[in-house]
């Protein structure tokens, strides 16, 4: 899309033919668009085209073509007069991602680390995002322009490919991150009001939508701790990123032996058979790191409970005590 496209776009708003999607997007722009206008001085070259189509506006607002009174609404007027203040086609220019994001948006990939699993994601842009267990990550097929842009709600190490000219943003429950290329942990749930941000290496800046938290930046072994509920924020200088758990595959704490077959059998695509019911009730804990084999795997569970392993042709696998 070009500026002579946008400019079509602006035009088609002000004579009241754009689509749905156009006009949404114009009218969001409204607020912000109205704060830069009165920071921003009209240029010599640009003041006759503004009062040229300023005066356009005033006779769309106020008269159609059969000279009947067309009454738009206030919101509408404010945002089409601040992009004919801004200069239209160049403030159209500015804003190119924005409105094609919104009439043409990049479709979202969702990725969930289940409950037991360590899951790796390959982002358009070849960062490297680990996820932990119980997390989710959102992210474009591909990143358009200046704007890299991922929600997280869980746990996850970054790898972030560097690209001074695309920051690489993550928009989380709690925080936002923002870097141009480096490595870090970052915990951020829904389900808990607490926060962390560890850095490994690079720089990052830390900033919250909450009134009073001051942007933050980090680097290599530095940690962020925020805690919502009580307006905490904390940050250790000498602390060294924990990334034990970005190397395994699958992650057990305390869980019933049922559990573990199952994450098994999924992983594997193999059924497991158990003589005794008693069995899947035990608790196990302990990781499996990313390409273990499965007889490995089977093998460290059968010594922990001196169980039996018998896989039969058919590639079914018998557990029995």
């Amino acid at each position: 899309m070009n500026v002579a496209q946008l400019k079509r776009i602006i035009n088609r708003y002000l004579a009241g033919n754009a689509s749905g999607k156009e006009t949404a997007l114009i009218e969001t722009w409204y607020g912000s668009a109205l704060d830069e206008a009165r920071q921003t001085a009209a240029s010599p070259q640009s003041e006759a085209y503004r009062q040229e189509v300023l005066e356009r506006l005033r006779l769309e607002m106020n008269e159609g073509p059969t000279g009947k009174v067309i009454r738009f609404s206030k919101m509408r007027s404010i945002a089409a007069a601040c992009i004919v203040l801004l200069g239209g086609a160049s403030l159209a220019w500015k804003y190119q991602y924005d409105i094609l994001d919104a009439i043409d948006p990049v479709p979202l990939e969702t990725v969930t680390a289940h409950a037991f699993q360590v899951k790796q994601v390959v982002l358009p842009d070849s960062s490297v995002v680990v996820l932990n267990a119980g997390s989710e990550i959102s992210y474009p097929r591909h990143f358009r322009g200046k704007k890299r842009q991922v929600r997280l709600n869980g746990e996850a190490f970054f790898t972030v490919t560097h690209n001074p000219s695309a920051a690489f943003t993550i928009i989380a429950p709690h925080l936002q991150v923002q870097v141009l290329g480096t490595s870090f942990v970052m915990t951020d749930s829904s389900h808990v009001q607490a926060a962390r941000v560890s850095v490994k290496t690079g720089r990052v800046a830390v900033s919250a939508e909450t009134k009073g938290f001051p942007v933050t930046q980090l680097t290599a072994n530095q940690e962020l701790f925020y805690d919502e509920a009580g307006g905490v924020v904390n940050i250790n200088r000498h602390h060294e990123a924990d990334l034990g758990w970005t190397t395994k595959q699958l992650v057990f704490n305390n869980a019933s032996l049922s559990e573990v077959f199952r994450e098994i059998e999924n992983l594997f695509k193999v059924k497991i058979q158990v003589s005794d019911t008693s069995i899947r009730q035990l608790k196990f804990t302990g990781a499996f790191d990313a390409g273990d084999p499965l007889p490995d795997m089977l093998k460290v569970i059968a010594l922990s409970y001196r169980l039996t392993i018998q896989k039969h042709k058919d590639g079914t696998i018998n557990i029995s005590n």
